[in-house]
Protein backbone atom coordinates (compact mmCIF):
# COMPACT_ATOMS: atom_id res chain seq x y z
CA UNK A 1 0.00 0.00 0.00
CA UNK A 2 1.43 3.57 -0.99
CA UNK A 3 1.65 5.92 1.49
CA UNK A 4 0.07 9.17 0.82
CA UNK A 5 3.27 10.98 0.00
CA UNK A 6 4.21 8.71 -2.54
CA UNK A 7 0.90 8.12 -4.17
CA UNK A 8 0.93 12.28 -4.34
CA UNK A 9 3.96 12.29 -5.73
CA UNK A 10 3.81 9.78 -8.35
CA UNK A 11 -0.06 11.24 -9.51
CA UNK A 12 0.34 12.27 -13.75
CA UNK A 13 -1.30 15.22 -13.17
CA UNK A 14 0.95 16.44 -10.70
CA UNK A 15 3.93 16.39 -12.95
CA UNK A 16 2.28 17.91 -15.95
CA UNK A 17 3.11 21.83 -16.71
CA UNK A 18 0.06 23.07 -15.55
CA UNK A 19 0.64 26.11 -12.82
CA UNK A 20 -0.29 25.41 -9.50
CA UNK A 21 -1.62 27.77 -6.95
CA UNK A 22 -1.20 26.98 -3.28
CA UNK A 23 -3.26 28.53 -0.63
CA UNK A 24 -2.78 28.08 3.00
CA UNK A 25 -5.20 25.14 3.61
CA UNK A 26 -2.77 23.35 1.35
CA UNK A 27 0.27 24.25 2.61
CA UNK A 28 -1.02 23.57 6.13
CA UNK A 29 -2.43 19.65 4.79
CA UNK A 30 0.58 19.18 3.16
CA UNK A 31 2.79 20.14 6.04
CA UNK A 32 1.16 17.61 8.75
CA UNK A 33 0.92 14.99 6.03
CA UNK A 34 4.48 14.87 5.59
CA UNK A 35 5.27 16.02 8.93
CA UNK A 36 3.56 12.79 10.14
CA UNK A 37 4.52 10.61 7.43
CA UNK A 38 8.45 11.62 6.64
CA UNK A 39 9.67 13.69 9.70
CA UNK A 40 7.71 11.62 12.61
CA UNK A 41 5.87 14.62 13.86
CA UNK A 42 9.11 16.46 15.03
CA UNK A 43 8.82 19.70 13.32
CA UNK A 44 6.50 22.18 14.67
CA UNK A 45 4.15 24.67 12.47
CA UNK A 46 5.39 27.64 10.75
CA UNK A 47 4.53 30.72 12.73
CA UNK A 48 2.97 32.07 9.92
CA UNK A 49 2.42 31.44 5.68
CA UNK A 50 3.45 33.99 3.49
CA UNK A 51 2.20 33.28 0.15
CA UNK A 52 3.97 36.31 -2.36
CA UNK A 53 5.41 36.48 -5.83
CA UNK A 54 8.79 35.41 -5.23
CA UNK A 55 11.92 36.66 -7.31
CA UNK A 56 15.18 33.81 -7.42
CA UNK A 57 13.45 31.35 -5.41
CA UNK A 58 10.46 29.63 -4.30
CA UNK A 59 10.73 30.07 -0.60
CA UNK A 60 11.98 31.22 2.12
CA UNK A 61 12.15 29.84 5.65
CA UNK A 62 12.55 32.60 7.60
CA UNK A 63 13.84 31.94 11.46
CA UNK A 64 13.32 34.19 14.37
CA UNK A 65 14.63 34.47 18.19
CA UNK A 66 12.75 36.14 20.98
CA UNK A 67 14.96 37.67 23.94
CA UNK A 68 13.54 35.14 25.89
CA UNK A 69 15.48 32.39 23.37
CA UNK A 70 12.01 31.40 22.46
CA UNK A 71 12.19 29.91 18.73
CA UNK A 72 10.06 30.19 15.87
CA UNK A 73 9.58 30.67 11.95
CA UNK A 74 7.72 32.12 9.01
CA UNK A 75 7.29 30.07 5.60
CA UNK A 76 7.29 32.74 2.82
CA UNK A 77 6.43 30.84 -0.56
CA UNK A 78 5.84 31.39 -4.28
CA UNK A 79 2.39 31.95 -5.10
CA UNK A 80 2.50 29.98 -8.02
CA UNK A 81 4.65 26.84 -9.60
CA UNK A 82 4.54 25.40 -12.69
CA UNK A 83 3.59 22.01 -11.24
CA UNK A 84 1.87 20.43 -7.81
CA UNK A 85 5.16 18.60 -7.44
CA UNK A 86 7.52 21.39 -7.77
CA UNK A 87 5.48 22.33 -4.60
CA UNK A 88 5.62 19.58 -2.81
CA UNK A 89 9.21 19.51 -3.39
CA UNK A 90 9.40 22.95 -2.35
CA UNK A 91 7.68 22.44 0.90
CA UNK A 92 9.51 19.59 1.91
CA UNK A 93 12.96 21.37 1.48
CA UNK A 94 11.74 24.09 3.93
CA UNK A 95 10.34 21.62 6.38
CA UNK A 96 14.04 20.69 6.73
CA UNK A 97 15.04 23.85 7.02
CA UNK A 98 12.56 24.38 9.90
CA UNK A 99 13.45 20.72 11.37
CA UNK A 100 17.22 22.02 11.13
CA UNK A 101 16.31 25.75 13.20
CA UNK A 102 13.63 23.27 16.15
CA UNK A 103 16.54 21.40 16.73
CA UNK A 104 20.31 22.45 16.11
CA UNK A 105 19.27 26.37 16.25
CA UNK A 106 20.11 27.36 13.03
CA UNK A 107 19.93 26.84 9.25
CA UNK A 108 21.93 25.98 6.49
CA UNK A 109 22.70 23.34 3.19
CA UNK A 110 25.37 21.79 5.06
CA UNK A 111 25.57 18.35 6.83
CA UNK A 112 22.64 18.36 8.64
CA UNK A 113 20.68 19.48 5.92
CA UNK A 114 21.99 16.69 3.47
CA UNK A 115 21.04 13.89 6.09
CA UNK A 116 17.57 14.15 5.24
CA UNK A 117 17.91 13.21 1.26
CA UNK A 118 18.02 9.44 1.34
CA UNK A 119 15.08 9.79 4.26
CA UNK A 120 13.21 11.98 1.36
CA UNK A 121 14.18 9.75 -1.10
CA UNK A 122 12.29 7.32 0.42
CA UNK A 123 9.30 9.56 -0.79
CA UNK A 124 10.66 9.98 -4.16
CA UNK A 125 11.06 13.54 -3.37
CA UNK A 126 14.33 14.89 -4.63
CA UNK A 127 16.39 17.31 -2.44
CA UNK A 128 18.48 20.03 -3.63
CA UNK A 129 19.02 23.64 -2.83
CA UNK A 130 17.21 24.91 -5.92
CA UNK A 131 14.92 23.11 -8.09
Amino acid sequence: VENPVTQEIRNEENKKIKTFFPTKHLITRWFNIFNQEIFNDAIYPFHKIEIKRKHGCHAEHIPFEEKDGNIYACLSIADRFNNKNEFLFTLAHEMVHQWQWMHLYRTSHGESFWKWKSRLSQFEIPLGVSI
